[in-house]
């Protein structure tokens, strides 16, 4: 009975870490395991996915300049540069895509806005996503990193001339935040989209009680703590001009974070709260809305 009990004791604590390792790989890593190849949530309606899916076909097709850099973990990272006319202009919308997204079904549903406007558009794929490599995100820590990367390789490819609007979407709208306050001049403004206050934040509210264990595991397995994620510290020192977007049926980034980080902002700010979008939905539900207060900012402080 003792080497029974002793059994069914080693079982359970196996099948326990087991668990635990399948979690984790579905929260941090790009192979999410047995639990994403069993649970692909699908958080908007069907038009939404007709929408962005069309358009990442057709930006697919779009000519551009492929750029490439290596970071301080040793993936290897690709940049997509499309120009609005024949040749570079200057005026550059850099898109940063969310978690588990990729560069083509982000920066496609907004090509057409900044062409129209006469921006250059540059997008990456984030480590872990798309064609560019790595394993495990970093829920903003390892994204900013990489992004004041592509900032410096848009310098020194493009001159310092440019002008960058910084434009990211969920785990991307965090990431950006990060950034605000050590940005290069050549940085505009800021527009974050359903970006979350902390990614701590966010695992709490899905995994509760069990955050310690994953905070753990996370520091242990990819060097990073979750709590040095929130991105609050950051945006109360920038000095960049911030526009939030944030829709109020938001079940993936809650709305409440959208409207707290809005307050927090000591510059110069505006925020469009939209009514019924849920996460990143904004623009698909509101484009007139989204677009005047894009074209206010771009107005103001785009020569």
């Amino acid at each position: 009975m003792r080497r029974a009990g002793r059994i069914a004791a080693l079982t359970g604590a196996a099948a326990a870490a087991f668990a635990a390792g399948e979690v984790y790989r579905y929260i941090f890593c790009r192979n999410s395991g047995i639990i994403g190849r069993l649970h692909e949530p699908r958080g908007h309606k069907e038009d939404y996915y007709l929408h962005r899916d069309g358009d990442a076909e057709r930006l697919r097709r779009c000519r551009c300049i492929r750029l490439e850099l290596t970071n301080d973990r040793g993936d290897t990272l690709e940049g997509y540069y499309y120009p609005c006319s024949g040749a570079p202009c200057g005026r550059i919308a850099f898109i940063v895509h969310g978690y588990r997204s990729e560069h083509l079904e982000t920066a496609g549903m907004y090509y057409d806005y900044y062409k129209s406007r006469g921006f250059d558009l540059f997008t990456c794929d984030l480590t872990a996503a798309g064609e560019s490599g790595g394993r495990r995100y970093g829920y903003d820590i390892f994204e900013s990193r990489d992004v004041k990367l592509w900032l410096d390789v848009l310098l020194k490819r493009f001159g310092a001339d440019i002008q960058i609007i910084l434009h990211g979407f969920s785990m991307g709208g965090a990431t950006v935040l990060k950034v605000s306050d050590s940005c290069p001049e050549q940085v505009k403004f800021i527009v974050s989209d359903s970006g979350f206050t902390s990614g701590a934040d966010i695992l709490r509210g899905r995994i509760g009680a069990a955050y310690p264990l994953f905070r753990l595991m996370n520091r242990v397995i990819s060097g990073y703590d979750m709590d040095d994620t929130d991105v609050r510290e950051n945006l109360r020192r920038t000095d960049k001009p911030v526009l939030f977007f944030h829709g109020t049926e938001d079940r993936t980034v809650p709305f409440h974070m959208g409207e707290e980080l809005y307050k927090l902002c000591p510059t110069e700010k505006d925020c469009l709260l939209v009514p019924g979008a849920r996460h990143v939905e904004s623009m698909h539900v509101d484009p007139e809305g989204y677009a005047e207060k894009l074209d206010g900012f771009i107005k103001r402080y785009i020569k």
